[in-house]
């Protein structure tokens, strides 16, 4: 039997995990510090397998609730592949919960 409680639960948590990417996310595109921002986020490519990539904050156009836009138009990351970002000396200022 199909547990509705059970899969809204992870729902909810999912949810939250999302919003809690995308706030970090936020917090650090508009920080007026001087600093340039990475995202890290797991790149699966075909060729090269899976690998992380990161990119300046700065290419981030938008932000909503599944992924990240970035100013070339046709790159799309969705929030669950995201993993850190970092500063501009290499310091993770911010980590995804379960990610070592």
């Amino acid at each position: 039997m199909y547990n509705y409680h059970k899969w809204k639960r992870v729902v909810v948590f999912m949810a939250k995990r999302r919003s809690d990417i995308r706030s970090a996310i936020n917090k650090f595109r508009f920080r007026r510090d001087g600093k340039i921002y990475y995202v890290v986020y797991i790149d699966r490519d075909p060729l090269m397998g899976e690998r992380l990539s990161k990119v300046p904050l700065i290419r981030v156009v938008k932000v909503t609730g599944w992924a990240v836009y970035l100013d070339d138009g046709d790159t799309v990351i969705p929030l669950h592949r995201i993993v850190e970002v970092r500063d501009e000396r290499g310091t993770v200022v911010w980590r995804r919960k379960g990610w070592l």
